[in-house]
């Protein structure tokens, strides 16, 4: 099944569909933020046309952010107060083919307060037959007057075994399962990358073979091959520390595929030096945010992870 056919089918969605009215506001809450906008655009094209209909042009259009009476937002990375006025402006105008307006403004959370602030008054009265629909990740950082005019909708996590059945039967698609925590947008988008596996098997190969610290360059340079991929990196260097600790435990791998590489050095790292990486590679994730250089951190984190663990054997 692909995208659509997962979201219609879940209960989420199933909350909206079988409401006798739809909120005119609606805050969309998850961490994958690629499911939250596919799912903000199948609600509009079922507000549009109170079904949802593949075949349908107002479906084609609204999927392709190509119907004129469906607006996404910010029109750059971040909303601004520009934004938000165009939407208060263009609130009033009248829809151009149907009789409803849908405005879809994605990671409301990281926009400017400034930009939240001009789009309550709209939220709390809407004119005749416009809704909006916001994503966000993080809702702490939606302002409470916001999330007080909307009705607030978290959407859940699937199983693994539910984004499996949903991805196509591709070489990497258990890998992805594995690494997408539940998001099947996230999922769907790993799957388009080309060097999936490479990029696991680097984050895995730092714990299996980097042994002393004249190899911290040589990993440092294949992870540059990947510099826009680093988060991947990252995640996979993460479940490997808890497959580490679930061996340790006698529980089953996450990362099934790399469990005899992992069962091989999983005598090397104590559960000391493994919650002490875990709160390094927590560090970084950080740190990438605050845009240090990405180079120099991953070095650091690589040196960090022989320290520890010698210093904890």
């Amino acid at each position: 099944m692909d995208l659509v056919n997962a979201i219609v089918n879940n209960d989420d969605f199933k909350y909206f569909s079988k409401s006798e009215k739809i909120s005119s506001s609606i805050l969309l809450i998850s961490k994958d933020d690629i499911y939250s906008l596919e799912f903000a655009k199948i609600l509009a094209s079922f507000i549009m046309d109170g079904k949802v209909d593949k075949q349908s042009e107002n479906f084609k259009k609204i999927m392709l952010l190509a119907h004129p009476d469906v607006c996404l937002y910010p029109k750059k990375e971040k909303m601004l107060v520009s934004d938000s006025e165009e939407i208060v402006a263009e609130s009033f105008v009248k829809p151009v083919f149907s009789t409803k307006k849908i405005f879809i403004i994605k990671n409301i959370d990281n926009s400017m307060e400034s930009a939240q602030n001009k789009l309550l008054k709209t939220l709390e009265e809407p004119a005749n037959n416009v809704f909006l629909i916001l994503t966000c990740s993080n809702a702490d950082l939606v302002l409470p007057t916001i999330k007080s005019r909307c009705l607030k909708r978290e959407l859940a996590k699937l199983s693994e075994e539910e984004i499996f059945s949903y991805l196509p039967k591709e070489e990497n698609s258990l890998l992805c399962c594995k690494l997408c925590d539940g998001g099947i947008g996230k999922a769907f988008k790993l799957l388009q990358n080309p060097n999936l596996f490479e990029i696991a098997n680097l984050g895995v190969e730092i714990f299996t073979k980097m042994k002393v610290s004249r190899q911290i360059l040589d990993f440092s340079k294949k992870a540059q091959n990947f510099s826009k991929n680093i988060d991947i990196i990252l995640e996979v260097m993460s479940l490997v520390v808890e497959d580490l600790l679930k061996i340790k435990a006698g529980c089953k791998c996450k990362l099934s595929m790399f469990e005899q590489e992992l069962k091989g050095v999983s005598e090397e790292y104590s559960t000391k030096a493994l919650c002490q990486i875990n709160q390094k590679l927590i560090k970084m994730q950080k740190e990438l945010a605050y845009n240090v250089s990405q180079t120099i951190a991953f070095e650091n984190l690589l040196l960090s992870i022989l320290e520890v663990k010698y210093l904890c054997k």
